[in-house]
């Protein structure tokens, strides 16, 4: 009966040691599961952070060269504005030097007609 009773004393022990390594496989196997995810939800985290700064990088980058096209645009219009103002200034300022440089030579053909007396009314 010893025997049998020493049989059944190693077969609970047995038992016993196979439960416990069944919980910690298990409870190793959990770890290593939460692991896996923690590590999934950083990398996607990570993902999505670079993701969201390199779109905010390209807005961004866009926006500069609207603001610098639209900026381009102002320059071209005010340069052109000034160009036609200085064109309209120029051609005032030549119609009137044309002006003085008429009646100059018209004094200067009267003058000489004086002098030759032609045209005079006698």
């Amino acid at each position: 009966m010893a025997s049998q009773q020493m049989s059944k004393d190693a077969q609970a022990n047995t038992e016993s040691m196979m439960d416990s390594a069944k919980g910690s496989a298990n409870a190793a196997q959990e770890k290593a599961s939460n692991a896996a995810s923690s590590a999934q939800e950083k990398a996607s985290n990570a993902a999505s952070s670079a993701q969201d700064k390199a779109s905010s990088a390209a807005d961004s980058a866009q926006q500069k060269a609207s603001n610098t096209m639209n900026a381009a645009g102002e320059q071209k219009d005010n340069a052109m504005a000034s160009a036609k103002e200085s064109k309209d200034q120029s051609s005032g300022w030549i119609q009137e030097k044309a002006g003085q440089v008429g009646s100059a030579a018209q004094g200067a053909i009267d003058g000489v007609k004086n002098s030759l007396g032609v045209g005079e009314k006698k």
